[in-house]
Parts: C-alpha cells; sequence; structure tokens
C-alpha cells in the first residue's frame, strides 16, 4: 500500500509541475520577469537568513536539469552548489 501512495505522490507531482508550466506559456513577459523577481528576492531572504535547505527529490532534480537546458542556469543557482547541479545533470536528476 505504501508503494501505491508513493507512486500516486510522484504522479500527482509530475502533473502538478507539468501544468505550472504550461502555465507559463500563457502569460505575458512581463509577468514572467515579476515572477522571477519575485522568487529571486524569496531565494535572497532564505539564503540571507542562512536556513539549510532540504534535500531536493529525484523529481525535483529532473524537472531542474530538464528546465536548465532552456537557459542560461549557472547565473540562476543561489541555493544548489554548481558542482551539485553538474552531478544531478550527469546522472539525469537521479
Amino acid at each position: 500500500m505504501r508503494f501505491m501512495s508513493t507512486r500516486m505522490t510522484l504522479i500527482l507531482n509530475v502533473f502538478y509541475e507539468l501544468f505550472g508550466f504550461i502555465s507559463l506559456l500563457f502569460q505575458s513577459r512581463a509577468a514572467l520577469v515579476a515572477e522571477n523577481i519575485f522568487l529571486r528576492k524569496q531565494l535572497a531572504l532564505y539564503e540571507e537568513r542562512k536556513v539549510k535547505p532540504h534535500r531536493a527529490c529525484n523529481l525535483t532534480r529532473y524537472i531542474m536539469v530538464m528546465l536548465a537546458n532552456l537557459f542560461d542556469w549557472k547565473n540562476a543557482l543561489v541555493i544548489v552548489q554548481p558542482d551539485t547541479f553538474i552531478k544531478w545533470h550527469r546522472n539525469k536528476g537521479i
């Protein structure tokens, strides 16, 4: 039963992330820029307070690796260290 619950959670997370990505396609450029600035500000506050982030799950790693193919990711890393991200990329997020 636990396996089914984990599998269902994974499937729901994939659909959630996919829906989020598709919804971004319909936002205006200004809205995307504003959201990006908003998220970066939150990350700056998170980093400023020296809060240790939780370990990323395999799905999160995979999604970040796939998204990194769409832009210059090196300047966007705030919490994840570049060496860690490169390792994820080599392992395809797993």
